[in-house]
């Protein structure tokens, strides 16, 4: 594995770390100091987080499931095409404060 394989494993692991606390956000309704000055409801941290961190695992997956020949062409495109919906839902659906 070169360094950009590395790259991705390092992405999909901060995305499960991202979509974790994004989750967290959702379900315990507290945020922390940073947060609260970003963002208005902790609802809106917790989808962003969550949108932001499945775009990353899902990216890093398909990456290596193309590299290890799992995934072929069409399923790559689909997988990307789905994580840019994903992504754009969460950026455009949370207001900023």
């Amino acid at each position: 594995m070169d360094f950009r394989d590395w790259w991705h494993v390092l992405s999909g692991v901060i995305g499960l770390a991202l979509a974790g606390y994004g989750v967290r956000l959702l379900l315990t309704r507290r945020m922390p100091g940073f947060a609260r000055r970003r963002w208005r409801r902790p609802v809106d941290a917790g989808r962003w987080f969550l949108c932001g961190g499945t775009f990353s695992v899902s990216l890093a997956v398909g990456y290596l499931g193309r590299l290890g020949g799992v995934f072929g062409p069409p399923v790559l495109w689909s997988l990307t095409a789905l994580v840019l919906a994903s992504m754009a839902l969460g950026l455009v659906s949370v207001p900023r404060a």
